[in-house]
């Protein structure tokens, strides 16, 4: 058995009521909203994503979306009324960019297929691309008072490149219906990584949380320390007096992970040979 199965174990029956209290508030039409802006997102940002990316996730770019997108197009100028002569090569260029789309979308499943799509725990099969190399270029660097970052090359600068093309291609009157598909595709890339950004930055933000409320546990049950002591963790109620009913309870929230032994009693195994005995201090091993 490893060290750390030996001295932690989790224990689902406990909770965190200092997290359950505190659970944000729901907004259930923006909700509804954010949910129909991600799938129309989802879409818009695979057209921008098949041009400004390589070495995709097996199981990111498929066949069937690709096609999807690739009819969409189809369809869409089918019911887009033909005025001018002008309008109609931009609807041909529309055609066209929708093939070029589908041709690399292929391509890029080739390439999964020739990588191999075995379960080789080599490639992250949800990936959803690796950026330019440009781009690694610049991160960690200042252009005057702005520091370039990571965040701000997938929610910003990365996006821009889309949309900076629809704009430019939305002046020249030919181009114009592309430049307006390339620029909503654009938005739809950069909310999608603004959101996946979001989604990372919660679940950090939950298990500092998480990890706050378990070392001011004590502090609240049993110390009795006000808030502005405990980093902001307190419970809106008048707490039991009796201490062992204290006890109890700091006993009973949730730490995630339940210490079983003393972490560092095997602190001297460092200095003695792999596979020592049962030595005072030491560690029993275990089939």
């Amino acid at each position: 058995m490893s060290t750390e199965s030996q001295y932690y174990r989790y224990n689902p029956e406990k909770r965190n009521i200092f997290i359950e209290i505190h659970q944000p508030r729901i907004n259930y039409v923006k909700e509804i909203f954010l949910g129909f802006f991600m799938l129309f997102a989802s879409h818009a940002s695979a057209v921008c994503e098949v041009f400004l990316r390589k070495r995709f996730g097996e199981r990111y770019i498929t066949l069937a979306q690709s096609i999807g997108i690739t009819l969409f197009f189809q369809i869409f100028i089918v019911f887009v009324p033909v005025r001018t002569s002008t309008a109609s090569i931009g609807y041909l260029l529309v055609v066209l960019f929708s093939w070029v789309f589908l041709a690399m979308s292929i391509k890029h499943r080739l390439e999964i297929r020739k990588h191999g799509t075995a379960y080789d725990f080599k490639r992250f099969s949800l990936s959803d691309g690796e950026i330019h190399p440009l781009w690694y270029n610049i991160i960690g660097k200042k252009i005057g008072p702005i520091k370039i970052t990571s965040y701000l090359v997938h929610v910003l600068l990365e996006p821009l490149v889309p949309i900076g093309l629809g704009i430019l291609l939305y002046l020249i009157e030919p181009t114009r219906l592309l430049g307006g598909l390339w620029f909503i595709c654009g938005l739809g890339f950069g909310f999608k990584n603004f959101q996946k950004a979001q989604q990372g930055r919660n679940w950090v933000l939950d298990n500092i949380d998480k990890q706050i409320s378990s070392e001011m546990r004590y502090d609240v049950f049993i110390g009795r320390k006000p808030k502005k002591d405990t980093k902001g963790v307190y419970l809106p109620m008048d707490l039991p007096e009796d201490p062992k009913v204290a006890q109890s309870l700091y006993e009973m929230v949730d730490t995630s992970f339940e210490s079983t032994g003393d972490f560092w009693v095997n602190d001297d195994l460092d200095d003695k040979p792999e596979h020592g005995g049962n030595e005072s201090g030491g560690m029993v091993s275990s089939g």
